[in-house]
């Protein structure tokens, strides 16, 4: 090389009449870089006029990006990568003479004079550049801090990939922080890393707990630890609302035995005019059953026409939260049209009013119905085997009472209108806790006694709240295990937005106001399967100077 011997590790070879430089070599030979990727179990090689890749596992080769035959560039002779000279001359200009008696190749090579490697900056297998600024030179603790990203790809392949180190939203401590970016192209180049220092002040803006509240977005389950919760969301002052409890529309609810380990009828009522039917039981018989709600017209004269106008179902599961949240969601989603769901009993007849489907051992179902009927009907509902029929109800036996909930409540709505036009600190109300917001109370229509609806299952919250601030509305449940979905200004939020969320474990956020809104709507039905009470909590989240 230049006159001075230098030894390589393995020769250039020539075989079929053409003559092979190793791709290990290269570097040594002409200054090419030449590097082995492991995970695609390819040798990456730098020339001035391209960007070459060989895939060794299917023999590719890949010329900036484009696929060329492998057979023209390369091949694989005792386990090493050779590359056709003349091939590659195209991409290197340099000039080889083979001398095959002598076994000679001389190879004549000038690299650039300013040593850089490429001589064209606009080829595709450029390096992309990553660079970003921040909004500010100086932050407060609890700020939001915004990244603009700057990055680019001098040959315009795009950016595929960017990845971060130390990068927040916002920083609740004073001091420096290094903030680092790195990207890649679509052809897999990988930049250089960017480095910019967060500077973060010790003056207030939000603290940690305040900073989600502003900041997450509308539907999130925010994890928090109990002693933070019970810090920033107990004690604090209890919203006055003016409240209404309508009596036009009992609610009849069937949850005792909620486990039934025979046939037989759970519930059973007389409606005339507008009822809620609300029914939540699990399988525990060891065998296949089905849940029908059977309905008999007494008269011996009249015909008696039913209307449902509005349902919620789900089919059988052993998840008791998950069947409690998906009655709850198609019940709160709205009436269905007039009209589209009647029927119609003749004098004395008694036919299924609905029959679920078989579920099994151990799974559970729950329904919830709002009807209207023009006479007297008995609605009943009845856990059967999968081959009875209404003729053979009649030697049924009533199943007792054993816990849970059974009755028929007076009311089946409550509706709350609260003025926050005042509001100026973070106030709550409870649902379901039975002092501030009392369970609705009936009789037990099987024992002919006092029944109190705890948990008030089946009640459906209509919730109007007045001139709002800018404010966000939280959820916290404090009895248990919760998972129910909400209806705010006609859109259902999920709390949580899957699986389940405990007592005192965090908070779902259910909607954010802007201030200048005339009120917010909720509808909230307290879900099978969940546990009460639960704070709804008005959080003022005023606009930070």
């Amino acid at each position: 090389m230049n006159g001075q011997p230098a030894k390589l590790e393995v020769p250039a070879v020539q075989k079929d009449g053409k003559a092979y430089l190793p791709a290990a070599e290269l570097g040594k030979l002409l200054g090419f870089p030449v590097r082995w990727d492991e995970a695609k179990q390819a040798v990456l090689l730098t020339a001035p006029a391209a960007f070459i890749e060989f895939s060794l596992p299917d023999k590719k080769v890949y010329v900036n990006g484009e696929q060329v035959p492998w057979s023209t560039a390369a091949m694989l002779w005792q386990d090493r990568l050779y590359i056709d000279s003349v091939w590659l001359n195209r991409y290197a200009d340099f000039k080889a003479q083979t001398d095959a008696k002598l076994g000679r190749m001389v190879l004549r090579y000038i690299q650039a004079p300013d040593g850089k490697l490429f001589r064209n900056d606009t080829l595709p297998n450029m390096k992309p550049v990553a660079k970003f600024v921040l909004d500010k030179p100086v932050y407060r603790l609890g700020e939001p801090i915004t990244y603009t990203d700057l990055s680019y790809d001098p040959d315009g392949d795009g950016i595929a990939h960017a990845e971060w180190t130390g990068k927040a939203e916002a920083i609740f401590t004073p001091g420096l922080y290094k903030v680092t970016l790195q990207v890649t192209d679509g052809k897999g180049n990988v930049s250089e890393p960017f480095s910019t220092n967060v500077e973060v002040s010790d003056q207030p803006y939000l603290d940690a707990f305040e900073y989600k509240v502003y900041h997450e977005p509308v539907g999130s389950y925010v994890k928090e630890e109990e002693a933070v919760l019970r810090k920033y969301l107990r004690g604090i002052p209890q919203l006055k609302k003016d409240e209404s409890r309508p009596q036009d529309r009992p609610l009849i609810v069937s949850d005792s035995p909620e486990s039934f380990k025979e046939k037989g009828f759970l519930y059973q009522e007389k409606v005339n005019g507008k009822a809620r039917l609300y029914g939540d039981h699990v399988n525990e018989t060891g065998r296949k059953m089905k849940l029908g709600i059977i309905v008999r017209n007494p008269s011996p004269d009249r015909t008696v026409t039913i209307k449902t106008t509005r349902e919620g179902e789900v089919y059988p599961s052993i998840y008791a939260n998950l069947i409690g949240n998906e009655a709850t969601v198609e019940f709160l989603q709205g009436e269905r049209p007039q009209g589209n769901d009647t029927m119609t009993l003749k004098p004395y007849e008694t036919a299924y009013y609905r029959v679920m489907p078989n579920f099994y051992p151990g799974q559970g179902m729950n329904v919830i119905y709002d009807v209207e009927t023009d006479g007297d009907v008995f609605f009943s509902f009845a856990a059967m085997e999968p081959e009875d029929g209404l003729d053979t109800i009649g030697i049924y036996p009533r199943l007792p009472f054993s816990g849970n909930v059974r009755g028929t409540f007076i009311t089946s709505d409550v509706i709350w209108n609260i003025d926050a036009s005042d509001l100026k600190k973070p106030s709550s109300f409870a649902i379901a806790d039975g002092t501030s917001d009392p369970f609705v109370t009936g009789t037990d229509f099987a024992l002919q006694q006092k029944a109190d609806n705890i948990g008030n299952y089946g009640v459906e919250y209509k919730i109007h709240i007045n001139h709002p601030p800018k404010m966000a509305v939280l959820m916290l449940p404090r009895g248990g295990v919760f998972r129910g979905p909400f209806l705010v200004n006609g859109r259902i939020v999920q709390a949580p937005p899957s699986g389940i969320m405990m007592d005192y474990s965090g908070y779902s956020i259910l909607a954010r106001t802007e201030g200048t809104e005339e009120g917010l709507d909720i509808a909230f039905s307290p879900a099978a399967g969940s546990a009460f009470p639960i704070d709804i909590i008005l959080y003022p989240i005023p606009d930070k100077p």
